[in-house]
């Protein structure tokens, strides 16, 4: 899914392209998904849907943008050498498909590049760079209220994706603009699938179009949550940590018949060598032993609870060769498999007698 190539592709009837300055635009009262109006003496933007998406290309000192406001999109040319700067009622989402973005945020130089994605702050004084930007980019404006529930909406989240879509709520908050980066190319090609439907919705309009953008956005906001880095304080990084940790143990005890590094990779988007470290950090094995220990557990739990054979433990818990799975549980408990199993019975029944007794 190549998004600028789509762009490329989008027809745009002659009497719809436009050239005209910032000025002209909002006298011109055509209707570009929100309103510009003087407020505290400053331009201040109000969004007129849920989720606005247009295309924006910055070249050689111009800015050139399609919008979808309508049926029919619209190729404006603006006929100005820089903007004015601007605050708004809604969030703004920006994904660099080419080049690099020069955005002057509260007196702050920030720039973006190739395949990052940042949020501008809805109260955030900005303006975008038409001079000393270079790029061609996905701008898409979202209602407060429409971010804050695709984020934190009724959707199932691991305990890590629960602790960093509130820490993104509180830093869209707390700063200017969050700014992520890919952690691959994988990333950045599964943001642009979902742009690419977000941006269909709206161009299309069909019925309970809005609807499907906004649950492509959560989609899209999963990914970010799971596949792109951003940064934290120190206390927030150890936070961080202790939640990924908990979101890799929990996958590796829910997959434990099949696991492989590979799929961690693919779950979580980090490199062997990060999970090897966080693991050794947090327990102090390395994640071999802590796989074996995981296993283990898992093999205790079912002896105890259940009355499966040990052939059957053994291959729920992912090990084959039944003298390897005896020789690990050995030197885990230091007795046999069915030892232990006698052994929690017996404990089991006292005890049981015990809390009748008593």
């Amino acid at each position: 899914m190549k998004l600028a190539e789509e762009l490329y592709r989008i027809p745009v009837a002659p009497e719809h392209h436009l050239k005209m300055t910032y000025a002209q635009l909002n006298a011109c009262g055509m209707d570009f998904d929100f309103v510009s109006v003087l407020q505290d003496g400053k331009d201040f933007h109000k969004i007129t849907r849920d989720i606005c998406i247009s295309y924006q290309k910055f070249h050689n000192g111009h800015l050139t943008n399609l919008f979808f406001s309508q049926k029919t999109p619209v190729h404006l040319d603006l006929d100005d050498s820089e903007l004015i700067s601007y605050y708004s009622d809604y969030i703004e989402l920006r994904y660099i498909l080419s080049g690099h973005l020069e955005v002057e945020i509260e007196g702050e130089t920030a720039h973006f590049l190739e395949n990052e994605i940042c949020f501008i702050n809805s109260m955030a004084y900005h303006r975008e760079s038409i001079s000393n930007s270079e790029c061609l980019l996905v701008n898409v404006s979202i209602d407060r209220n429409v971010f804050t529930e695709a984020f934190l909406g009724s959707v199932s989240m691991t305990p890590l994706q629960l602790f960093l879509r509130k820490n993104i709520i509180k830093y869209s908050d707390l700063q200017h603009y969050l700014k992520f980066t890919p952690g691959g190319q994988e990333q950045s090609l599964q943001i642009q699938k979902y742009l690419f439907h977000i941006i269909t919705e709206i161009r299309e309009k069909q019925p309970g179009y809005m609807d499907i953008s906004k649950g492509y956005l959560i989609r899209l906001m999963d990914e970010l949550s799971s596949g792109y880095q951003y940064n934290f304080s120190r206390q927030e990084s150890a936070l961080y940590a202790e939640k990924l940790f908990e979101s890799i143990t929990e996958f590796m005890q829910n997959n434990l018949a099949s696991i492989q590094m590979s799929a961690l990779r693919k779950a979580f988007h980090f490199q062997p060598n990060y999970f090897n470290n966080l693991i050794k950090k947090q327990t102090g094995m390395t994640y071999s032993e802590y796989l074996a220990y995981l296993r283990i557990e898992k093999a205790k739990y079912l002896l105890e609870s259940s009355s499966l054979n040990i052939e059957e433990i053994m291959w729920i818990i992912g090990y084959h060769n039944k003298g390897f799975f005896y020789k690990k549980f050995q030197e885990s408990t230091g007795t046999s498999p069915a030892k232990y199993r006698i052994k929690s019975k017996v404990n089991t029944k006292l005890k049981n007698q015990e809390e009748t007794e008593s």
